[in-house]
């Protein structure tokens, strides 16, 4: 795994071991960066996250440290209607070129052209800012990116303005265990459930519903407290 010094891991790279099988048996994805998936794969992962979500056609979505980008366009092909962020700090891995070849790729596969039921905005954040528009989404997506911040309080304070005043904010993510207390994959020290709660109440989010395993990790969703 590459080493970065940002203030998260590429989560594309923790969702790679789900899309496992299907990346062995092809070595060369059909576009730059990130795994590929087939519609019975994408269904299969991302569907229970979208319905714990409760999302909707016509919701606006961004999904925060998205890496490629490759995760959330093949997310997207279960969306309708939306308007959904592509957002990440690496400017190098995410990339206008990627992801036209990503909406490509999976318009053929789904049979629709993505663009017709979807529009993309690709975002480029910064260590503390993720520079999303403030006050726009129903929905904020982040995966696997907890551990990794360098200052998960900045990007609560930056993610409070993000929230429609209806919206709702969820971290999928590993947590400290009695056996685990780093990241098997970047080797970061993994925060504690309760630590992770504390800063998010800190920061004005209340939460509203947690399952402790989808897809093999943890999520929780935050609404923003009164």
């Amino acid at each position: 795994m590459p080493h970065r010094q940002d203030f998260f891991k590429k989560p594309y790279l923790l969702f790679s071991a789900i899309f496992i099988s299907h990346a062995c048996s092809h070595k060369i994805t059909p576009y730059d960066s990130g795994p590929a998936a087939r519609q019975k794969e994408i269904k299969e992962t991302f569907q229970p996250i979208l319905d714990f979500m409760n999302y909707k056609p016509g919701m606006s979505f961004a999904d925060v440290g998205a890496g490629s980008g490759s995760v959330t366009v093949s997310m997207s092909t279960l969306m309708d209607n939306s308007i959904v962020y592509i957002q990440d700090i690496d400017s190098l891995i995410l990339n206008q070129k990627n992801i036209n070849k990503l909406i490509a790729y999976y318009s053929k596969q789904h049979g629709r052209n993505l663009r017709d039921k979807i529009t993309f905005q690709k975002v480029i954040g910064t260590a503390t800012q993720t520079n999303l528009p403030n006050f726009t989404f129903d929905l904020i997506y982040s995966n696997g990116t907890v551990h990794s911040f360098s200052s998960l309080d900045s990007i609560a304070i930056d993610l409070r303005k993000k929230l429609k005043p209806s919206g709702l904010l969820f971290f999928r993510d590993s947590f400290k265990t009695v056996k685990e207390n780093y990241c098997i994959k970047c080797k970061k020290r993994l925060l504690s459930t309760d630590d992770f709660l504390a800063i998010m109440k800190k920061y004005g989010f209340k939460l509203e519903k947690q399952l402790p395993d989808i897809r093999g990790y943890p999520i929780f969703g935050f609404s923003l407290a009164n």
